[in-house]
This record gives C-alpha cells, sequence and structure tokens, in this order.
C-alpha cells in the first residue's frame, strides 16, 4: 500500500477521529521547558498545566537533555496530543541559533553523539560559572549545593541564580543572574551536527526564535534571510513563526518567509514557569490563540506518525 496516498485519502476522517472533538480548533504549545532544565516546574507539573490552560498538542524542549520529555512521554492524558522535543544550542560561523527537534529517536547514534556533545559543553559551561562567582565574586558554592545542580539534567543560571538566593543575595531572579551570571560562555555545538542528529533518527529540526530570543534585539528581514541561507544550507527545516515576544508584524514576516523558502511552521510560548514572564499558550505579544491548523509542523508530525502505525 501506498502509505502516503492513504493518508491523502483519509486525512480529513482520521485527524477528526484521534486528535479532534466535533471539529473543534486545538490550541497548540510546541515551545516548553521544564526542572529537566531551566524551567521552574517538573515534567508532570507542566503537563498538568498545559492541559489546565486548554492546550492540546504540546511538547516538552528542555535545553540540551531528553530526560523531562521521556518521563512523562507514557503519561500523557489520552485526550493530548505529546511530541518529544529538545532544544539544542548552536553555533554555525559567527551565528549563533537555537535549534529544536521533534519526534527525534533518542536512541539512535547520531542523536546520542549531539546529546553528549550538548552535555558535555553544559558541564563544561557550569563548573565556568562556579569558578567565576569564586574568583570574581568571592562566592563559593558548597560541595552540597554542587551535587544539587549536577543532580540537575541540565542545570543553568537560574539554577545557579536560586541558590544565591537563599544564600540571601538580594535582587530578583532575573538581577541576580544579570548581575552575577551574565558573561560569555561557550556552550554552543555546531548547528550541522545537531541538525543532522535530529533529521538522521526520524525528526524535524526548526529553527527556534528566528528573528532572536528573549532580551535580544530583534533582526530584520534581510538579516534573518541572511542568516537563513546558511542554516537551509545544512538542513534546517521550519521556523518558529509564532512565539511569545513577537508582535503581529514579526509573526506575518516570519509565515511571509517560511512560505517563500519551502519551510515548516511552528509555534510555542517558550514557557520556563516562574523564569520568565511567560504564560503557557502565550504564542505572540497580542496573546491570540494559535492552533493545530496554523502549524504545519504538526500536520507533518501527525503525517509522520500515522505512516509509523500503519507499517506496525
Amino acid at each position: 500500500m501506498n502509505l502516503l496516498r492513504y493518508w491523502d485519502k483519509h486525512r480529513s476522517s482520521n485527524r477528526r477521529k484521534v486528535y479532534r472533538v466535533n471539529d473543534n480548533r486545538i490550541l497548540a504549545d510546541m515551545h516548553l521547558h521544564t526542572t529537566a532544565s531551566d524551567g521552574s516546574y517538573s515534567p508532570a507539573e507542566v503537563v498538568q498545566m498545559v492541559r489546565e490552560a486548554g492546550v492540546k498538542v504540546f511538547s516538552l524542549t528542555d535545553h540540551d537533555t531528553t530526560a523531562g520529555a521521556n518521563e512523562v512521554q507514557d503519561k500523557i492524558p489520552e485526550d493530548m496530543e505529546f511530541y518529544k522535543g529538545i532544544e539544542f544550542s548552536c553555533e554555525i560561523g559567527d551565528i549563533k541559533c537555537h535549534i529544536l527537534g521533534y519526534s527525534y529517536d533518542d536512541e539512535h547514534p547520531s542523536f546520542k553523539e549531539a546529546l553528549a556533545a550538548a552535555e558535555a559543553k553544559r558541564e563544561d559551561k557550569l563548573a565556568i560559572r562556579i569558578e567565576h562567582l569564586r574568583e570574581v565574586d568571592g562566592i563559593e558554592i558548597t560541595p552540597e549545593e554542587v551535587e544539587e545542580l549536577e543532580s540537575i539534567p541540565s542545570a543553568g543560571k537560574p539554577h545557579i541564580a536560586n541558590i544565591l538566593s537563599r544564600r540571601g543575595i538580594s535582587g530578583t531572579r532575573t538581577e541576580i543572574i544579570s548581575k552575577y551570571l551574565e558573561f560569555g560562555v561557550d556552550n554552543r555545538i555546531p548547528a550541522e551536527l545537531a541538525i543532522k542528529a535530529i533529521k538522521s533518527s526520524g525528526g524535524f529540526a526548526i529553527w527556534a526564535h528566528p528573528l532572536g530570543g528573549e532580551n535580544e534585539a530583534h533582526m530584520n528581514r534581510d538579516e534573518l534571510e541572511a542568516k537563513l541561507d546558511v542554516l537551509q544550507s545544512i538542513g534546517i527545516e521550519g521556523l518558529e513563526c509564532f512565539y511569545s515576544r513577537y508582535d503581529e508584524a514579526e509573526t506575518a514576516m516570519l509565515l511571509d518567509v517560511a512560505e517563500s523558502w519551502g519551510l515548516l511552521v511552528s509555534g510555542g510560548s517558550d514557557f520556563h514557569g516562574k523564569n520568565k514572564n511567560v504564560e503557557i499558550g502565550d504564542l505572540g505579544v497580542s496573546k491570540k490563540p494559535v492552533y493545530d491548523s496554523d502549524l504545519s509542523l504538526v500536520a507533518e508530525l501527525r503525517r509522520r506518525r500515522l505512516k509509523k502505525q500503519l507499517i506496525v
């Protein structure tokens, strides 16, 4: 049987039956973080919060780790649609970027290689930050606190800031990070390594917040397309067009770029819980709802999932 022809023939009925209730559109959020990296809520708590927010299609995309996604993948309620995710910190030449991966096989050799490289970079970065606090700020992180940090699959600045806050250092978490932890540390793996790992293991590779992330200046279209030309040459497949920090004009521009370049469309809030002023389902400054039908990535994820089910 031609599986793709089968999917095209039965797409409408299958999608209504499996994913929809009364043919209503379904809220989506494909970019969420947990305590497995730098979020403030556990994977199970985030799943519950996603449910309470009315979002039914979602992904956990912790930084450089699959721990959060793996923890909950077999515990998702039947009326919710979950895809394993990850966010790799990457670079190619002078381009710094984050690459989101969806529905990968984390047992694939290429994926294991990229994940090991990312984890090693994060461990090095943690050690450098701890040493910087001691040498520059005179703050000694105790062995017990180091053990606490090492127990977190992808420990980062928010976790160190929490420790400093407990020590009585004044300021909000953001202020503590800005004062003590914002200095350049290389923790990025080659973008080509990440994209190859995601795609060769059966997943989709998406450029996260392509105009710029939290507290970054946003690029214009010319700047974006210059970098996109490089990333597409090494296999990037889509753009995160809907993003919590982008206004309607920026989203419209990204959607036009995605269409012009033949790329998939994704969207996510970049929820971090208490560590970031963003709510689940906030996929733009306007806070207008974003649905599964707005994201061509979701259609492709479903298509690939159905194909696997039919083969089995």
